[in-house]
This record gives C-alpha cells, structure tokens and sequence, in this order.
C-alpha cells in the first residue's frame, strides 16, 4: 500500500510590532456610538463598555502595581 506524504503549510515568522502608531481614538463619542450603530457585534461591546465606564466622581488610577 503507498502512502502519500503530508504537506503542511510552512508556518510563518511571528510579526513584530507595527511601526505605524495607533489611531487616537480619545475623542469618539461612545455614548453616542452606542445609539447609532445597527452592528450586532459592536453594539454589544459598546454596550459592555458603557455599563463598566466609570464616571467623572468614580474615575480612580491606581500606581501601586506599577515599577
């Protein structure tokens, strides 16, 4: 009985960091956002975000942890 080999897709060179920064995303409306988006999936994060976001009074940085 032959055998046929096995070709596996040769695995790719893990990416390093962009060199391109991230958008600042600091000024978008989320409250907003939430109202007007029809998206199930980003509804739902926007969603989730707005129940956990703390307000202006509740809004605490913690630097215990930090070096």
């Amino acid at each position: 009985m032959a055998t046929t080999p096995r070709t596996e897709p040769a695995a790719a060179a893990p990416s390093g960091p962009s060199a391109e920064p991230l958008p600042d995303f600091a000024g978008v409306d989320v409250g907003s956002l939430a109202a007007r988006t029809d998206h199930a999936v980003l509804g739902e994060v926007v969603a989730r975000l707005l129940r956990h976001w703390p307000s202006a009074d509740d809004a605490v940085a913690y630097y215990e942890d930090g070096a």
